[in-house]
């Protein structure tokens, strides 16, 4: 059993040591054969004494190694910190250790304190409004989702077969990597993405030959409405992000938008509950890192049925 202690440090200076080593492109600039600081901070315009002690910091948890000539190469976990690595965590890296993750975060007090968002408190307005005029902070948050999507999209395909669906639509999807991954084992099935404009501008996983003829990209804010007909909703990531009346909602727009031959609508959120104590599993709810917000969805799972909402 961990001690508290263990959880609390030095966990915030791994994160940070993490996304700059990322956000420099050490990962990157290391080749094969090992090199010294100089080198490396030379390429990535760094001060050398700094990116020393960082580089030397990580090397305690196993991420970079340093030999007897004081030269750093690379171990198992800095690979993944690569961008070419097919299991590359950088742009997570990138995205937890930013500006937009992190001063909300270290304002959680005041968010616990108040009930209020953390980002909107700080920054005057949600984060998701902030990215259309800050398309920096989009963009690396984008890239964190899609990568996530990724990742998880082999699970996903060996849990559940979506070739039985016609048209599948995608609530919040972001640039579509979840979506081309289904339809593309999924031949007969047609998809939609919906998400924000400066969102599904980036969908180029969707502009892939086996798929691009079979899926819509339309954008919008599921707040107001969601695209009609399709006889399969997803939402992977999105409910979680939001109050109980917001996700109600929200799924209230995909009960009304379904095609009325479909029964049910089912959103499967994070469980509240966590028996398997392990880093991994640690959330607050399903808060937004981004939004540090105040209260959550309380229920671990989403049921929309006919029932449940009007379809006027």
């Amino acid at each position: 059993m961990p001690r508290v202690l263990d959880l609390i440090w030095p966990g915030p200076f791994v994160v940070q040591s993490v996304h700059v080593v990322a956000r420099l492109g050490i990962a990157d600039l290391l080749g094969p054969e090992p090199q010294t600081v100089d080198e490396l901070a030379e390429a990535a315009e760094a001060d050398a004494p700094s990116l020393k002690r960082v580089l030397r910091a990580l090397t305690t948890l196993g991420v970079f190694s340093e030999d007897a000539d004081g030269r750093f190469r690379h171990t198992e976990l800095s690979q993944t910190l690569r961008a070419d690595h097919p299991a590359s965590v950088r742009a997570w890296a990138l995205m937890l250790g930013a500006h937009f993750v992190w001063r909300p975060a270290g304002d959680l007090y005041e968010s616990v304190r108040t009930g209020t968002p953390g980002f909107r408190r700080l920054d005057g307005e949600r984060f998701f409004e902030w990215t259309k005029t800050h398309p920096e902070d989009g963009a690396i948050f984008n890239a964190a989702m899609t990568s996530g999507s990724v990742q998880r999209l082999p699970a996903l395909l060996a849990a559940y077969d979506f070739s039985h669906f016609e048209r599948i639509v995608d609530v919040g999807g972001g640039q579509g990597a979840l979506l081309a991954g289904i339809l593309g084992v999924s031949p007969k099935t047609r998809g939609v993405l919906y998400d924000l404009p400066n969102v599904v501008a980036g969908a180029e996983a969707l502009r892939a030959p086996d798929v691009a003829d079979r899926c819509e990209v339309i954008a919008g804010n599921f707040f107001e409405s969601v695209p009609t007909n399709g006889d399969a909703y997803i939402l992977s990531r999105v409910i979680h992000d939001w109050d109980d009346a917001t996700a109600q909602k929200i799924l209230g727009n995909c009960r009304r938008a379904i095609r009325s031959d479909v029964g049910s609508c089912l959103s499967k959120a994070s469980p509240s509950r966590r028996t398997n104590r392990t880093p991994t599993n640690f959330s607050m709810c399903g808060s937004s890192a981004a939004e540090a917000s105040g209260p959550k969805p309380n229920t671990g799972r989403y049921c929309v049925t006919a029932d449940s909402y009007s379809s006027e």
